[in-house]
C-alpha cells in the first residue's frame, strides 16, 4: 500500500502545483518530468541490466526530430508523430543494439558513444532536412499544448503512464532476469537464459521510451537540434541516475529533480557550475553509493554512515 500511496500522493501534488505555480516554475518542472522519463528509461539498461550506454541521446534526439522534421517537411499532425516517435526509437534501438551488444562492458559503452556521435554528425551536416546547427523551430504542437498548464498536465500524464509501463517491466519475470544477468552473467547463461536477447529487448524498450521523452522535450521547447543527439546529452540520464540511485525505480526521477533545480540554483551564484556538480557527484559516490533515494530508508542511512566511518578510519590509519 505504501509503494502505491507515495507515487499517487506525488501525482496529486504535481496536479495541484500546475494550478498554483507561476509559468516560469511550471516550465522548469515540465523539463524535470521529461528528464525523469529519459533517466528512468536509460536506467532500465544501467541499473537493471548493468549496461552503461552513452548512446541513449540518439533515441531522445530521434524522438524530437520525428515531431519537428515531420511537421516542417510533411505537415504531419503532432498526434501522428507522437505515435511514430517511440516506434522509430524502438527500430533504431533494434539496429544499434543488435550490433553493440555483440561487445561487452567498456567496448559496449564506447560503441554506443560512437553511434551517438554518428547520428549527431548526420543531424549537423544534413542541413536540407535538419537545418543543421540552426535546428528546427516553430509551432509544431497543438495550440492547446502550447499553453503552460495544459502542456504540463499532458507531459505529466504521459510521464506517469510511461513510468507505470516501465515499472511493470522491471517487476516482471523479464525484469528479474535482467537483474540476474547484471549480478552474474555467466551463471544466468549456465541456467539457460539467452542473455543477448534479454539485453536486446531491454535496449529496444529503453530506446522507445527515450524517444518518447524526446517528444516531451518538443512539447516543452518546440524545437529540435543536433545537440540533442550528442554523447554529452547521453551523460545526463546516467548522471541523474547515479545522483538519485540507479538501483531503485524512482531514483533517477529524484536525481532529475535535484539535478535540474540544483543546476538552476548554482548558476545564480557561479559560472563554474560543473565544478560544483562534480564535487556533489563525488560526495554521493563516496558517501551515498545507493544515491539520494537510498536515504529514504533506514538501511540507506546506515550504509551511508558506515561508509563515512570507513573512510575516516582509513584516513586516520594513513595519518
Amino acid at each position: 500500500m505504501r509503494r502505491v500511496g507515495l507515487p499517487v500522493a506525488l501525482i496529486v501534488v504535481l496536479v495541484v502545483l500546475s494550478y498554483t505555480l507561476p509559468t516560469s516554475r511550471l516550465l522548469v518542472l515540465e523539463n524535470v518530468l521529461a528528464l525523469a522519463l529519459f533517466a528512468v528509461a536509460t536506467n532500465l539498461l544501467l541499473g537493471y541490466g548493468g549496461l552503461v550506454s552513452f548512446g541513449q541521446a540518439s533515441f531522445y534526439g530521434l524522438g524530437a526530430y520525428v515531431v519537428a522534421a515531420s511537421w516542417a517537411h510533411y505537415k504531419t499532425p503532432f498526434w501522428v508523430a507522437f505515435i511514430l516517435a517511440p516506434v522509430a526509437g524502438a527500430v533504431l534501438a533494434l539496429v544499434v543494439g543488435a550490433l553493440a551488444l555483440r561487445t561487452r562492458r567498456l567496448y559496449f559503452a564506447l560503441l554506443t558513444l560512437a553511434f551517438s556521435q554518428l547520428f549527431f554528425t548526420v543531424a549537423e551536416k544534413w542541413y536540407g532536412f535538419t537545418q543543421g546547427d540552426n535546428g528546427i523551430f516553430g509551432t509544431m504542437i497543438p495550440s492547446k499544448l502550447a499553453e503552460p498548464q495544459a502542456g504540463f498536465l499532458f507531459v505529466l500524464a504521459v510521464t506517469v503512464i510511461a513510468m507505470l509501463i516501465l515499472w511493470k517491466v522491471t517487476e516482471s519475470p523479464f525484469g528479474l532476469t535482467l537483474r540476474a544477468i547484471r549480478e552474474n552473467r555467466e551463471r544466468a547463461e549456465a541456467l539457460g537464459v539467452n542473455v543477448y536477447w534479454h539485453q536486446l529487448l531491454a535496449f529496444i524498450i529503453s530506446g522507445a521510451f527515450c524517444a518518447l521523452a524526446g517528444v516531451l522535450f518538443v512539447v516543452h521547447d518546440q524545437a529540435a537540434y543536433p545537440q540533442l543527439l550528442d554523447w554529452t546529452k547521453s551523460g545526463d540520464p546516467v548522471l541523474v541516475s547515479v545522483i538519485g540511485g540507479m538501483y531503485t525505480f524512482l531514483g533517477p526521477a529524484v536525481g532529475a529533480l535535484v539535478y535540474q533545480y540544483g543546476h538552476d540554483l548554482i548558476i545564480e551564484y557561479t559560472t563554474h557550475w560543473q565544478l560544483v556538480l562534480g564535487i556533489v557527484l563525488l560526495a554521493i559516490v563516496l558517501f551515498v553509493p545507493d544515491g539520494l533515494a537510498g536515504l529514504f530508508s533506514l538501511a540507506g542511512w546506515r550504509r551511508a554512515g558506515a561508509r563515512v566511518r570507513s573512510i575516516l578510519r582509513r584516513q586516520a590509519e594513513v595519518g
